[in-house]
């Protein structure tokens, strides 16, 4: 997507469809609905991925219904082009669409952390989801 577009789809005030949600279980993945406050046509998924094989992963992505993947952030995870965790891919232009990995210390308002409830927050916040009313929940088994 061209870069005007990613800018207009991160600088959305949004908000999830829920006020209630509950993280993906280690191993797992989960989806959450969201859309444009202003624009609520503009629909998004955040997708909170704690799948691997050999270690733990945790990485998050926003999608747009219409333009598909707007950003990923990986917390822990494998090291893309020389960048090791923690770091963003921006699918835009100027970003080779997702291709390159950039350290998510390069983001001044982004706080990384790894844990599940907190890095889940700290994702929204910065893709301007609205927060103030959301719990969040680890699954208790």
């Amino acid at each position: 997507m061209n870069e005007k577009r990613y800018h207009e789809l991160h600088n959305l005030p949004k908000v999830l469809s829920n006020n209630e949600i509950f993280c993906a279980l280690e191993g797992q993945q989960k989806g959450f609905n969201g859309r444009g406050i202003f624009k609520e046509n503009e629909k998004f998924t955040v997708i909170q991925n704690r799948k691997g094989h050999k270690r733990k992963l945790l990485s998050y992505v926003l999608k747009n219904n219409k333009d598909g993947i707007v950003i990923r952030v990986d917390l822990i995870g494998r090291t893309h082009n020389g960048i090791p965790t923690p770091h963003v891919h921006i699918y835009d232009e100027n970003h080779n669409n997702g291709v390159d990995a950039i350290p998510l210390s390069m983001l001044e308002t982004y706080s990384p952390c790894t844990e599940s409830i907190q890095s889940l927050s700290e994702f929204l916040k910065y893709n301007k989801f609205l927060v103030s009313n959301l719990q969040i929940s680890e699954v208790l088994v």
